[in-house]
């Protein structure tokens, strides 16, 4: 009777242990999703807010040395040596998609070609002075008599790479401890929901890299569209016959 007893207590802890496992996973997905895809929408925050940082900098004091390391703002003094148009989706280099490119050329640094916009363009003649924005040793914006056209650092392709690994991770994760009590653990839907997010999460980080967004915005916005790429990817899947 006590070597039954005996027998029959492990066994039930090890259901009890099993039971109170499969309850939270759902949880610890979940969490573990969120925590992932915040972690991916900090740093794609951190990284866009160096890249328009120049906006708000300071203007550089004189014993201020150029360079990678100044967080500060120098303008200096560049001459348009071209100018040319690059036809866009119209047919003809006139077209308003056409894009407009200007070449400077500086004392201490080399040629560059800046895209500007259509009246830039024209005003612009060759040989002109253009004043030149430049902070952490690259050109952030070109201007001329009242005409501007920035020139921001385009975030590192290793930044929107992993954030959109973590990005696709942390919905993945989410999205399978939504579903988790109803479907069960599916390798193909975890996938699936990871590549599609993914691949969102790259996409809108290259599209908001351009836009100069207060840094609690860019926050907020993605939070919001990972709340409703994961409510949609959860939906979906929700429908899916449970596994058995």
């Amino acid at each position: 009777m006590n070597a039954r007893t005996g027998r029959t207590e492990p066994a039930g802890r090890l259901r009890l242990l099993g039971a109170v496992a499969r309850s939270l996973t759902p949880a610890l997905l979940v969490l573990t999703g969120l925590a992932t895809t915040t972690l991916g929408f900090a740093w794609f925050a951190g990284a866009d807010v160096r890249v328009h940082a120049y906006r708000t900098a300071p203007v550089c004091g004189p014993a201020a040395v150029p360079g990678p390391g100044t967080h500060c703002v120098r303008h200096e003094r560049g001459t348009v040596t071209a100018k040319a148009t690059h036809a866009g989706a119209g047919p003809s280099a006139g077209d308003p998609d056409a894009e407009r490119t200007v070449t400077v050329a500086r004392e201490a640094a080399p040629t560059r070609t800046f895209s500007v916009g259509a009246a830039f363009y024209v005003d612009v003649e060759i040989g002109a002075t253009v004043d030149l924005t430049v902070y952490r040793g690259h050109v952030a914006a070109i201007a001329y008599q009242g005409h501007r056209a920035d020139t921001p650092s385009r975030l590192s392709l290793a930044v929107l790479l992993g954030v959109m690994v973590l990005v696709g991770l942390g919905v993945a994760l989410a999205s399978h401890g939504l579903s988790w009590p109803r479907l069960g653990p599916s390798a193909a839907r975890f996938a699936a929901v990871g590549a599609v997010a993914a691949v969102l999460a790259f996409f809108g980080g290259f599209a908001l890299m351009w836009i100069p967004l207060p840094p609690d915005f860019l926050l907020a916005l993605p939070v919001l569209l990972w709340l409703v790429v994961t409510a949609a990817a959860t939906a979906v899947t929700w429908n899916d016959r449970p596994s058995r």
